[in-house]
Formats: C-alpha cells, structure tokens, sequence
C-alpha cells in the first residue's frame, strides 16, 4: 500500500481507502492502521483491531453470601441485591439489601422465588419496577413485582438466554454465542443486534452482562476477564480482568464449574459488585474509568 499516495491525493481516494479499510485490519497491516487511525482515514470498523483499554481497580471490600448459589445474573437497585442462581431443581431468584451478610441460608432476604424444577434460571435485570429473568433453554422470561416478587407475567423468545441486562429502552440478551439481542420489553420483538468484536475477532461465550457509564459489561464464560461493548458498533472497548479474585475463590472451592459470574454496577457510589458461581464472596471494586473519557 502507498501511504504517499494516500496523504497526497485528493478527498475520492480518501472515500476510496475509507471504503477498503476492512482489509486494514489484518495483523500484517497494524503498523498502517495505527497511522491512518490517527489521520482519521480509518472507518470505526478497523478501529476495532486496536487494542483495548485494560482498566484497573481498588477492592474496597468483600461481602459474604450463600456459596450454594450459582450465581447467572446480578443487580443492584436502590440498595436491594437481586441475584439469580442456576441449576434445574434448585433455580430461583432472591432480593436482599445489599448490605445484608446471611449467616444461613436465605437469612435476611427480602423476598425469593423458587422456579419450577425443570427451568434453569439465568440472567436478570430491573427495569421500572419490574425484574425480568431468563431461562437458559426453556425460551421463557418472567416479570416479577420489584418489591414484592409477585409474579406479573411470562413471555417466550427464540433462542437460548444467558445474560440480560438493559439501556433503559431495550432489554438486552445474550445467548453465548459474540451475538446480542436487543429487545422491546413488552413484546420481546428483537429490535437490533450486534456482533461484538476484539480486535477483529468475534468474542463468543458472553454470558452475565450489566449496563453502565454507556456500555455494556459482559463476563465471558470460564474467563476471569469483563469486557466493556460499545452498544452501537459492538466493538470490546475495554477490558478488566479480575483473576486475583477468582484465584482467591479457588482456594477454598476447586471446582471448575465456580467461574467469574454476575456484575451489578452501584449508581450510588459508582462501585461495581462481582461474583462467580458458588463464590463465597461479593466483591465491589471502585474502577478507574478515565481512560474511557479520553477522546
């Protein structure tokens, strides 16, 4: 390729190189793409072979909970803890203020819902006054009463769910594939979708996924790694890796099914809380962010 060429002609070849770039994002053409993407030559799509932001945190503090629970889905509102824990015979979804540490199990809860034996509970998000939760392979979704847990409704869907969280519009599913599902909360039409991408390569096994500071946060199965999504491209803008705190759990549970799963961000304090699948312990990290405000 001739940069010369590119830098001295006129705008068409410019539009030209814009509409070629994809073949830009090959390993053989980093070194090109970095200058080009500071020449702003390089359409966003190609900006996604560069590399991600890897973001730091402080763990302020660890809180205990029920290790039985195999933690899919997540979230903070108001205070209230809302957590949903997987297995066929043993699924269901519990709220209890954050601050709460059960000495036994379920101590303190504000609320629970134990799921018919042959549903797997998965994800969960609040949005108004109402939590949705998914099901892994069973295609359903219910929607409880925030406060009380009452049941309201249920839906079905195409496909598997994993993940779930929302923009405050759309309520968005992943199913382990690199592909998320944005959809109408009423009706569960599918609005978009996006393909999210590392570096050019798709991200697959998304599971557990939270919304803030505009993107959405999404642990990836058997990975001590949360990513960061653009929700307009799909592009991993960001990445936090969290092995210490895996590592630490593993040390008094060996199995290799209590992976990193579960990420509720605090508006309150903007703090976010992680856990893993039959962890002992919430964590709430305080992230620096500010590489994320960089234009």
């Amino acid at each position: 390729m001739n940069l010369s060429k590119i830098l001295t002609t006129g705008r068409p070849a410019i539009m030209a190189n814009r509409f070629r770039a994809n073949n830009l994002c090959r390993p053989a053409h980093r070194h090109y793409l970095l200058l080009l993407a500071l020449l702003g030559l390089v359409q966003p799509a190609c900006a996604d072979a560069l590399k991600a932001t890897s973001l730091h945190y402080t763990l302020l503090q660890s809180s205990p909970q029920d290790a039985r629970y195999f933690t899919q889905g997540l979230e903070i509102h108001q205070g209230q803890l809302l957590q949903s824990s997987g297995l066929y015979g043993k699924s269901k979804l519990v709220s209890r203020p954050l601050n709460a540490e059960p000495q036994s199990p379920d101590a303190k809860l504000s609320w629970q819902q134990a799921l018919p034996k042959n549903y797997f509970a998965e994800g969960l998000t609040v949005l108004d006054d109402t939590v949705y939760l998914l099901s892994w392979r069973e295609q359903t979704l219910w929607r409880f009463e925030l406060n009380s847990g009452k049941l309201r409704s249920r839906s079905t869907y195409q496909g598997e769910g994993w993940g779930l969280s929302n923009n405050g519009k759309h309520l968005i599913r992943s199913d382990g594939s690199d592909t998320l599902y944005f959809h109408d909360p009423t009706t569960l039409t599918i609005d978009r979708q996006i393909a999210v991408t590392r570096r050019g390569t798709a991200v697959k096994n998304i599971n557990e996924l939270e919304f803030a500071h505009g993107l959405i946060w999404a642990n990836i199965w058997f990975s001590s790694e949360i990513i960061a999504i653009d929700p307009a491209t799909g592009h991993v803008v960001a990445v936090l890796d969290v092995a210490e705190l895996a590592r630490r759990e593993r040390t008094h549970n060996p199995d290799p099914n209590a992976v990193t799963n579960g990420i509720a961000y605090d508006a309150r304090d903007d703090t976010f809380w992680v856990t893993g699948k039959h962890w002992s312990n919430l964590y709430q990290l305080k992230l620096n962010t500010q590489p994320l405000n960089k234009p």
